[in-house]
């Protein structure tokens, strides 16, 4: 790379930070960044859905959370900056998440289409009030969202003022140039692993079948879903979909760092109209960016073991067990991460609760946390073992209602014979003498002294054990 290449990109590495991604209005994608799979697809459908109705002009903010139009959870908000006349800032930032078990979207939350948040410099009070007064709003949304707006304002200052000390333009042929380079490298790094073919079903626990048929020749990859059936209660968008199978296999073969409109033409993907990774509104979406995502990693990395024999790897636990529990107005998503799959040259990483104040936890709950700690795993053995979830036990000391949800495929896709899987995720009641497993999915209260066992997945084992 020259050196104006060299710097564009040390650029978007410094300003894309979060979940994040700049492009032009031309519709070149520059770069993205993030750690969730959908982020890749979504946030440059974003930028483009606000364009095409907003007429973004520089300064201006378009504010938007509906998946249907660029969107992930509704939890999540998906702000469009116009930082220059030509330059398109697309920042994603979560706000508060709930697991709601619903069929339509409109009863996931506030739905918010692209909206023109700030234009000419002037919030707009009017639409901000509007969401206000919406009956579920999140609360103290508003301020959250002028604080947001503080933020994206210092951060365009940050990127001009940064372009302009370099003392280069970002031309349309520096544009071209950096584009083109990032297909030839991820044209590369695929083309020096094996090309062939693979088919992959997996079924979830909700009914839906996901199949996958992918072909790898000449450094480009097809990702064909024909026999993928309709929705049933698990449906993922289009941008989505697209998001989730780049992440994947960027992450793969290792240029998760360029992704842009150069390396996003070396992946085509064929979907059928009508099954349920072309999710249509009104149908809810929280389980197909969280479960539904699951599935697709799960296929992916089973049809590129099947294809890189010197690469294989067993599964991972790809969604985290989410539990929200709820009482007296409040509430709290405990969200346990799953172990990765074992390589063929090591053990899976090992999941780790995030940092959780459990003190706090038991004062804003009837509840007391008895055990927290890194699960003890029947499968993922083998001679390198899968990574271990994490265990959480809790006792419950009054009323208290959660709803939960696992990764929705206890139905275990066909596993290459050196790889075995690792133990799903459960939720596990004891009341008294008597111990049940509940459902994948599910919605109920809890009495005082209900003993409460929640189990994120482990990692899938490697070979045979010694």
């Amino acid at each position: 790379m020259n050196y104006q290449i060299e710097l564009l990109h040390s650029l978007l590495n410094q300003f894309l930070v979060g979940e994040s991604a700049l492009m032009t209005l031309d519709g070149d994608v520059l770069g993205v960044r993030g750690q969730q799979p959908v982020t890749y697809g979504t946030l440059t459908t974003a930028a483009s859905t606000a364009a095409k109705y907003l007429k973004l002009q520089e300064g201006d903010i378009a504010l938007l959370n509906d998946p249907y139009s660029g969107g992930s959870l509704l939890s999540e908000m998906t702000f469009v900056m116009a930082v220059s006349e030509d330059l398109l800032w697309v920042s994603r930032r979560p706000m508060d998440t709930q697991v709601k078990i619903v069929k339509s979207i409109e009863e996931e939350g506030l739905r918010i289409p692209p909206t023109p948040l700030r234009q000419k410099n002037q919030l707009n009070e009017m639409i901000l009030a509007a969401m206000q007064a919406h009956p579920a709003c999140p609360p103290e949304f508003v301020p959250w969202l002028k604080t947001q707006v503080a933020d994206l304002t210092a951060g365009a200052k940050k990127l001009v003022d940064a372009i302009e000390l370099t003392g280069f333009t970002v031309t349309g042929e520096l544009i071209e140039d950096y584009l083109r380079i990032s297909k030839k490298a991820a044209t590369k790094k695929i083309s020096e692993s094996a090309s062939g073919e693979a088919r992959v079903d997996v079924v979830l626990d909700s009914g839906e079948l996901l199949r996958l048929n992918m072909e790898i020749q000449d450094g480009k990859i097809s990702l064909d879903f024909s026999g993928t059936t309709a929705a049933k209660t698990v449906s993922l968008t289009e941008s989505a979909t697209y998001g989730a199978c780049f992440h994947a296999l960027s992450r793969h073969y290792g240029f998760t760092d360029l992704a842009n409109s150069g390396s996003f033409s070396v992946l085509q993907i064929t979907k059928p109209s009508g099954c349920w990774l072309v999710g249509k509104y009104p149908a809810p979406t929280f389980k197909g960016m969280t479960c539904g995502v699951a599935a697709l990693q799960s296929a992916i990395e089973l049809a590129l073991a099947q294809i890189h024999h010197k690469q294989e790897s067993s599964l991972g636990s790809h969604c985290a067990l989410q539990f929200d529990l709820q009482s007296g107005g409040k509430h709290a998503l405990l969200t346990l991460p799953g172990g990765e799959g074992a390589k063929a040259s090591r053990d899976g990483v090992s999941a780790h609760l995030d940092a959780i104040s459990l003190e706090q936890l038991e004062r804003d709950f009837p509840i007391k946390v008895l055990r927290v700690d890194q699960r003890h795993s029947n499968g993922g053995k083998g001679k390198f073992s899968g990574g271990r979830g994490v265990v959480m036990k809790i006792e419950v000391c009054g009323e208290l209602s959660a709803t939960w949800m696992t990764d929705l495929t206890l139905h275990r896709p066909r596993l290459l014979k050196t790889c075995s899987h690792g133990d799903p995720a459960e939720v596990t009641l004891e009341q008294g003498d008597v111990a049940k497993t509940l459902p994948v999915l599910g919605q109920q209260k809890f009495a005082a002294k209900d003993i409460l066992t929640l189990c994120s997945g482990s990692g899938g084992g490697y070979g045979r054990a010694e």
